[in-house]
């Protein structure tokens, strides 16, 4: 009998210890995926976390002085009993935005020049770089050459041809911080050169995420735009947004991405742009369409994996939906433009597009009636696949680059 009882007790303990391991290894997975830094809408001081359900956020005594930014101290708790860490959690209002879907052209036009590719020149029996030797590099902007302002190629080519091999001191831009260094052109035969390719516009086709009636604000494409050759992302000096149609799809194959192929609709500007960030592109326009309802946008422990539906346009420029899975959730704070894996489940896109196609980067997706995201990329060797942006990582960053001011911060 004594043995039984000792079995029996070693059992229990066994088993009250591998829960607790269990309980300590969960706890540890979730403190390292989850965010440190939660946003709601909801004044009540336990939030449920869609994405995962034995999760709630509890916000600490708010009788206490908020931070800076407005935010306070939290915690994330399992089963509403067991800590699982400490969080900042930071109240907005519930901004209503109006689903976009529809294609639109933009051009753009950088701060300064943005250096390209350099290379060397033949001349005098050597071959030398003189931008390269004066420490400019692929990925610099170029802000101004001896005081005067550089916003184009032609610019920069007539300063360098004006010099007539005199240095030239340049202001140049690398990653925040800026630097001036002297530059030598060469002579090549009449013509003087650095040897350095540069671009200063971009234009393209893509996709609105969402309208705000409350100051005619848009955003767009769910990633900046970045130079093509370096990876770089843009500076915006200025641009504009033009209405665009599609014409025809290239479809997407395993390996070979597709593309929508459009056309800008009219020359005149119908917006204005305001910012070129890593979640994408923000402005005004002139015009909000009425297609859809206004729909609360999801905090990011509301966005959940399972069904959803996605608007994009893959003629003319009027938006369907179309059926998507959100296969998996990655809340890493340090990649603001890969949350989610999405797939495309539903057969007429598969048909007419294999998947996701370059043009689609901003449609939105929704879930559960809110702006749930948007589609940033597609996987190259599964069309039907790609990663998608939280849509709250972009209102943050609407509501700074359009100056929209919220209760919270008034």
């Amino acid at each position: 009998m004594k043995a039984r009882t000792r079995i029996f007790f070693k059992i229990i303990y066994s088993a009250v210890a591998a829960s607790a391991i269990a309980l300590f290894v969960f706890t540890a997975l979730c403190a390292a995926s989850m965010p440190d830094i939660f946003i709601v809408t909801d004044d009540s001081s336990v939030q449920n976390c869609s994405a995962m359900p034995a999760l709630t956020l509890v916000k600490d005594d708010e009788q206490g002085a908020a931070d800076q930014d407005g935010s306070r101290s939290g915690k994330l708790m399992f089963a509403n009993i067991f800590p699982v860490k400490n969080v900042s959690i930071k109240s907005r209002e519930d901004i209503k935005v109006i689903p976009g879907g529809n294609p639109f052209g933009v051009k753009m036009f950088t701060q300064g020049v943005v250096a390209v590719k350099t290379e060397e020149i033949s001349a005098n029996g050597e071959n030398r770089c003189p931008a390269k030797e004066a420490g400019i590099e692929i990925g610099d902007t170029i802000k101004s050459v001896n005081g005067s302002v550089v916003l184009n190629n032609a610019r920069l080519f007539e300063l360098v041809n004006e010099s007539e091999g005199r240095p030239l001191e340049f202001y140049v831009s690398r990653d925040g911080e800026s630097f001036k260094t002297k530059v030598k052109p060469i002579n090549t035969g009449g013509e003087y050169k650095i040897g350095l390719w540069i671009r200063d516009s971009s234009a393209g086709i893509g996709t609105v995420t969402f309208y705000c009636k409350g100051n005619k604000g848009f955003a767009g494409l769910g990633h900046g735009i970045c130079d093509v050759d370096t990876g770089c992302l843009l500076p915006l000096d200025h641009g504009e947004i033009v209405k665009a149609d599609i014409d025809t799809v290239t479809k997407g194959i395993k390996g070979t991405p597709g593309c929508l192929n459009g056309h800008f609709e009219s020359v005149a500007a119908t917006g204005e742009l305001s910012d070129n960030l890593d979640t994408g592109v923000y402005g005004t326009v002139s015009d909000i369409p009425e297609s859809y309802d206004e729909i609360s946008v999801a905090s990011v422990q509301e966005v959940t994996t399972g069904g959803a539906t996605m608007l994009t346009t893959i003629n003319g420029d009027e938006p369907q939906e179309y059926e998507i899975e959100i296969e998996s959730i990655a809340y890493d704070e340090n990649n603001k433009t890969k949350n989610m894996v999405i797939r495309i489940t539903d057969e007429r896109l598969l048909e007419s597009t294999g998947g996701i196609v370059q043009g689609m980067s901003g449609s939105p997706i929704l879930q559960n009636g809110k702006l749930a995201g948007a589609v940033t990329h597609v996987f190259v060797n599964a069309p039907d696949k790609g990663y998608a942006i939280f849509a709250e990582n972009m209102l943050t960053d609407y509501i700074e680059s359009t100056n929209m001011i919220t209760d919270e911060a008034a």
